[in-house]
């Protein structure tokens, strides 16, 4: 009873106080201002020289003027229990509480998010270190192109032609600041074996990306160990480098693939040298014919022959160590979609840059003078750059290039329109119109016939291992790429592109 009472007195002695501070607070405001902002900061020995009542009083009205601080500030960290300080804590004792909960929330929060940070640096690291490891690569064999011979790392993309049929899977083909587009092209057959027409640098990126298209959608490929696909064909169509130095590394890929090569293969310096070292194999590399439309009985014809048709272009010769080196060009057609696919002999030019071109070298291109420094970052600078490297790859002096001295180089104003002329139309390009097709038009537009005749009603798209693809196009735009054929006079390149670069180049060549 005793307990009981002294607890009861307790409870109406604070229901009392609180009646009188909240009576106090509702007729001066001012003073439960001023109280408040004393009780925060006044030392002990005023304290110990008030009387016993106002010492109480104090305490009561800074506990509630407290718990109105620490509501408002624990709302705003968004916590919903407040740990309340005993009433016989003094100022400083509190404080120091205070003090030590927030040093050690600190504390935690930073510990939390520098684990955090380094875990997901760690994870990026990792990722980064995986992509780079997708695509390096080792070239083999010398060419012009970066990087040359050796190590080198290469980005592929892939894209659907035809849902289900027809995949390209593109690289970029670069020298020195100048990069374009350079295209495989897969064709999953009947069989649900897969066709691989022109084989890029051997990332494991461009193998994985290859094999998914045995999946019915063309996506992610299963994993090696339960891997369903199988690359029957692998196809080198032209006699260019770039197109071929890749197969061997396919083949180890896919030791169990024919590769089926055009007509008119040669090796510089040396000659004859074995398909095994070209290739990787003696036996396994069979020669295209002029065309699967003839009667073959002596030569070995490719078991996809009726699902892709092929016709060989007589491209034309070049004296290569005093030989004369017939250069020839092999096109395919899948009949089950009306795709025509060419390496050389057809582009058509973007009007802005292709998906992997780089911005740093685009933006390096686009430069009125090598001696200005590196433009700002903006979509007009990239679009320069784009259509001046589109004009370097193409006539490699164009007309407004100028050398103004030995240590610069200088765009006049007007190439704009030499890029106009060029871009956004089915063309047979520059180089190969100047120094190739010119030295045989005859056999070339006998080529052109024989593919309009065969494939004319059905041809639909064109895919050409450079540039842009797919090229939506009938028969009537091929022909007319060709229209130079029958006189030299229609579709001409302008005067100024050519004079400097192609022109003294094709008359060397046609001497």
């Amino acid at each position: 009873n005793f307990v009981k009472k002294k607890r009861k007195r307790a409870v109406d002695v604070d229901t009392s106080m609180r009646s009188l501070l909240l009576s106090l607070a509702d007729r001066a405001p001012t003073m439960r201002d001023s109280l408040s902002s004393s009780s925060l900061t006044t030392s002990s020995s005023t304290t110990s020289s008030c009387s016993a009542k106002t010492k109480t009083t104090k305490k009561v009205l800074k506990m509630s003027m407290k718990t109105d601080i620490d509501e408002s500030e624990e709302n705003r960290r968004g916590r919903r229990e407040r740990r309340e300080i005993p009433w016989l804590s003094t100022t400083s004792e509190r404080e120091e509480q205070l003090k030590f909960k927030t040093q050690t929330s600190s504390r935690r929060d930073f510990v939390a998010w520098t684990t955090l940070l380094v875990a997901q640096s760690n994870s990026i690291s990792a990722f980064a270190g995986q992509q780079q490891q997708q695509t390096r690569f080792t070239q083999r064999f010398p060419t012009l192109f970066q990087p040359f011979l050796g190590e080198g790392t290469k980005k592929t993309i892939k894209t659907t032609i035809v849902e289900g049929r027809c995949w390209a899977l593109e690289q970029t083909i670069e020298l020195g600041p100048l990069e374009t587009p350079l295209r495989c092209v897969v064709v999953r057959l009947s069989s649900g074996d897969l066709w691989v027409h022109n084989p890029l640098a051997p990332t494991d990126e461009f193998f994985r990306l290859v094999e998914s298209c045995s999946a019915d959608d063309g996506g992610d490929a299963p994993s090696s160990a339960s891997a369903s696909f199988r690359v029957s064909s692998i196809v080198v169509p032209t006699y260019a480098l770039e197109h071929k130095i890749f197969a061997r590394d396919a083949h180890e890929r896919w030791p169990e693939a024919e590769i089926w090569v055009a007509p008119g293969q040669f090796s510089f310096p040396v000659k004859n040298v074995s398909n095994a070292y070209v290739y990787g194999t003696e036996s396994n590399v069979f020669v295209l014919s002029e065309s699967n439309d003839e009667a073959q009985t002596a030569t070995k014809q490719p078991t996809w022959k009726d699902e892709i048709n092929y016709e060989t272009l007589d491209v034309g010769a070049f004296n290569v160590a005093n030989s004369n080196v017939q250069i020839k060009e092999c096109a395919f057609f899948d009949v089950k979609t009306g795709m025509l696919i060419v390496t050389d002999a057809l582009a058509k030019i973007p009007l802005t840059p292709p998906v992997l071109s780089s911005k740093e070298k685009l933006l390096l291109v686009s430069k009125r003078s090598t001696k200005d420094p590196q433009p700002d970052d903006t979509p007009e600078n990239v679009l320069t750059g784009w259509k001046k490297t589109a004009l370097l790859v193409t006539f490699f002096f164009p007309e407004h290039e100028e050398l103004v001295s030995p240590s610069e180089v200088v765009w006049t104003d007007g190439w704009e329109r030499n890029f106009d002329s060029i871009s956004n139309r089915l063309l047979v390009p520059p180089v190969v119109r100047t120094l190739l097709y010119a030295q045989n038009p005859k056999a070339v537009r006998n080529w052109v016939d024989r593919v309009s005749a065969r494939w004319g009603e059905s041809m639909k798209i064109i895919v050409p291992a450079h540039w842009d693809a797919p090229i939506d196009a009938n028969v009537n735009e091929f022909r007319n790429a060709f229209r130079f054929l029958e006189d030299d006079r229609k579709d001409p390149f302008l005067d100024g592109d050519l004079k400097r670069g192609l022109t003294p180049i094709a008359k060397a060549v046609l001497k």
